[in-house]
């Protein structure tokens, strides 16, 4: 009899700690989902999302990862900390894809009047090419989008049309603006009136 009241007391015990244990499970599916971060798809392979009462939950490792922030677990304080990485900066030429070394024309447009000036003579050309050519840039930690603009440039390069804006919105990726990029403004906005005095 006691062999009995022992194994029911063990077995009582055992499916309490089972349903306290359960009542911090929760159910959750695996969620099939493909995953792209700025038009480009991202490998999941080592990697599951979770579909828990109709929210995707995506690994934080993952994201972090990808957009390119660090990701520290402190087991003291069981806390994840997620930092910055410091900004890279990325030449303009890889963000475009371009080394601006074939530019045959560059149409100037002016968000305040719709002004098209377009430039053919190769000397502004080489100068615009010139300054393209030595800007670096680095993202921007807000990436809201951003509206209106000063000008932006349609430039004609081999077969290709790259297009520039002042606001450095590019590939829907918005960068910071630098010394550089404020000397290639002010030369762009004085074109109108050099082109207006001929």
């Amino acid at each position: 009899m006691r062999k009995y009241v022992i194994g029911f007391v063990c077995g009582t015990f055992v499916s309490m700690s089972t349903m306290v244990y359960a009542s911090d499970a929760i159910q959750a599916f695996l969620f099939p989902v493909k995953i792209s971060f700025n038009e480009k798809r991202m490998d999941m392979s080592e990697y599951k999302v979770l579909n828990y009462e109709n929210h995707a939950y995506v690994p934080i490792r993952f994201i972090a990862e990808n957009i390119g922030i660090s990701i520290n677990y402190n087991a003291n304080l069981n806390e994840i900390a997620l930092k910055d990485a410091p900004a890279v900066s990325i030449p303009l030429s890889t963000i475009l894809k371009s080394d601006f070394n074939n530019i045959t024309k560059i149409e100037v447009k002016y968000g305040d009047s719709g002004e098209v000036v377009k430039i053919n003579d190769a000397q502004t050309i080489s100068d615009i090419s010139s300054k393209l050519k030595e800007i670096k840039l680095r993202k921007k930690s807000d990436q809201s989008r951003s509206f209106g603009y000063s000008y932006y440039l349609t430039i004609s390069d081999g077969d290709n049309k790259l297009t520039y804006t002042n606001t450095l919105s590019l590939d829907d990726v918005n960068y910071e603006l630098t010394p550089l990029t404020n000397e290639l403004d002010k030369y762009i906005l004085a074109l109108r009136y050099k082109d207006k005095a001929k």
